[in-house]
């Protein structure tokens, strides 16, 4: 990302912290950067759009960050998982300007992009710290998999208030450490557990609709190959064509009007990696179902 476009979105996340969102013009905007309306629509179509690429970013960030302990720095299973719940911590701190934003100009049931797109990366975040659980605590959580991660999910967030609403100074390395302790608490007396919530709880495609049930699936399956290990060379070539396909069809989903051909053409190639099959024949469906195919 440009240093320019950097300075557009963290120009305008303190003008809306100051003034909200509805009431920063654009010009207010171009006018602290000290450029023309020009040079942010050459950036941007709108500020919304600004707003879309701002969560992407966080979003994309978050992941990068975390899935970097998920192989090397000497460290077993449970391990990572606590430095990637403090990486979730340290960047939703270092954020709070962005999500007090979010939290009080977007209401949640109010229909926009921006909403859209929160419910998207919600639902992508999950899938996520699903699969961080498992790899953590392997196989044995999966019958009460969707309880866990709500239960991390729910300590992260009240903590989160704490930190960021209640001025609490609280280490989050500590914080992280401690939350991932009383997990393996729960894990390890599970044979008392009886899981309250459905196993298919976090069956997203059919919480989300059209374009963003697609989107949704091209993500998850992005972290799924990230988080892959690679043997030999020709696997992690393998991986790198893996995902930089997958990076190319969602740069085309995000796009405002994708081409249908190449959709189907980058789908229709991922599928033939036996891995991926099932997914991406899922996500050709969802995109033709969308379109009316």
């Amino acid at each position: 990302m440009s240093d320019r476009k950097t300075e557009i979105m963290e120009t305008a996340i303190n003008l809306f912290s100051d003034k909200g969102y509805h009431f920063t013009s654009v010009q207010e905007i171009t006018d602290a950067c000290g450029i023309s309306k020009g040079a942010f629509y050459k950036h941007f179509a709108s500020k919304e759009s600004m707003m879309l690429a701002l969560l992407q970013r966080h979003h994309d960030h978050l992941l990068e960050e975390a899935n970097a302990y998920q192989f090397g720095y000497g460290l077993n299973a449970q391990d990572r998982l606590i430095r990637k719940v403090q990486v979730e911590l340290e960047r939703s701190v270092e954020y709070r300007s962005f999500f007090n934003v979010l939290f009080t100009e977007f209401l949640p049931n109010e229909y926009s992009e921006v909403n859209v797109k929160m419910k998207q990366i919600q639902y992508a975040l999950r899938s996520w710290h699903e699969r961080s659980l498992v790899e953590a605590f392997g196989n044995r959580v999966k019958p009460y998999l969707s309880d866990l991660t709500t239960i991390m999910e729910g300590i992260i967030k009240e903590y989160l208030m704490l930190i960021l609403w209640q001025q609490q100074k609280l280490s989050v390395k500590k914080l992280a450490e401690f939350i991932v302790q009383q997990l393996s608490v729960i894990v390890q007396h599970d044979q008392e557990i009886n899981p309250v919530l459905p196993a298919d709880f976090s069956n997203t495609s059919n919480q989300l609709e059209g374009k963003a049930a697609v989107q949704h699936e091209v993500e998850s399956m992005l972290v799924e190959i990230k988080t892959k290990t690679a043997d030999d060379e020709t696997v992690a070539h393998a991986l790198k064509q893996q995902i930089e396909t997958t990076e190319m069809l969602l740069k085309e989903l995000q796009s405002d009007i994708p081409r249908s051909f190449l959709i189907e053409a980058l789908t229709k190639y991922l599928s033939h990696y036996p891995s991926l099959r099932i997914e991406s024949e899922k996500i050709l469906a969802l995109w033709k179902d969308w379109k009316g195919d």
